[in-house]
C-alpha cells in the first residue's frame, strides 16, 4: 500500500476536523463575547486597550453567524487551507 504524501494527510485531517467544527466554533465565539476575550487579546497583542465600540461591533457581527453557517463556510476548503499553509511555511 502506497503512503499519501504528508500534505495530503494534513488536508484529510483538516477536512475531518472541519466537518464537526461548527458547534465548537459557536461555543468558542459565545465564550469570547461573554468573557470579552476579543478586546483582551487585542490589548495583549497591541499594548493598547481597544474601544468598547470596536468590541461591540465584532460581537454583533460574529454572533450573527450560526454554527451551520460557519460549517458551510469551511466545508471543502482543505485545498485552500493547504495552499495557504505551504505559502506561509515557504515565506
Amino acid at each position: 500500500m502506497r503512503t499519501m504524501p504528508k500534505i495530503e494527510l494534513a488536508k484529510a485531517k483538516w477536512a475531518r476536523k472541519m466537518a464537526k467544527a461548527g458547534p465548537k466554533w459557536r461555543k468558542g465565539v459565545e465564550e469570547a463575547v461573554r468573557e470579552d476575550l476579543y478586546r483582551k487579546g487585542l490589548a495583549l497583542f497591541s499594548g493598547q486597550t481597544p474601544g468598547t465600540e470596536m468590541a461591540t461591533n465584532w460581537a454583533e457581527g460574529v454572533l450573527q453567524v450560526s454554527a451551520e453557517q460557519f460549517q458551510e463556510a469551511v466545508r471543502g476548503k482543505e485545498e485552500k487551507w493547504a495552499t495557504k499553509l505551504l505559502r506561509a511555511i515557504a515565506a
